[in-house]
């Protein structure tokens, strides 16, 4: 598999990075803040957190139903990076036989596919096949109020 195609770079995802309030314990509130943390200036900048290689990042909606196990579904913006080197257990975008495809990358009886979280859609085996990996997925923004 080769990752050979040319996309234009990820814009950023805001101009401003927005207020993120400061969570106290492992899974959320809980305890009392101190005062002081009131006056602490805290923000959360989504290009930080989501684009680690912004020349090698791009965005894509996914379509369809096959991905929806694995939290992808129709509609979802996905952040895609082309710097990371597929590895088993990854999300990748491939186009394979000429089709643009959102597929883990997974053994299926100790050959390469690319496989789908819905059961009607059947492991891709990728011996011999025409694969070009377009990136990884690192990221998927899901709208709930669209």
């Amino acid at each position: 598999m080769t990752s050979q195609l040319p996309v234009a770079p990820a814009l950023p995802l805001t101009s401003q990075p927005l207020p993120f309030p400061p969570l106290h314990g492992r899974a959320g509130f809980s305890g009392f803040p101190s005062p002081a943390q009131d006056y602490e200036p805290r923000t959360l900048d989504l290009n930080v957190r989501l684009i680690k290689n912004p020349s090698q990042t791009f965005y894509l909606s996914a379509t369809g139903d096959s991905m929806e196990g694995w939290g992808i579904f129709d509609g979802d913006l996905l952040v895609v990076d082309r710097s990371i080197s597929p590895r088993l257990g990854h999300i990748l975008v491939a186009m394979l036989d000429e089709e643009v495809l959102i597929k883990r990358y997974a053994l299926h009886h100790g050959i390469p596919h690319l496989c789908s979280a819905h059961p009607g859609y059947p492991p891709l085996p990728l011996e011999d096949a025409d694969c070009q990996v377009w990136g990884v997925v690192r990221a998927v923004i899901h709208e709930y109020l669209r």
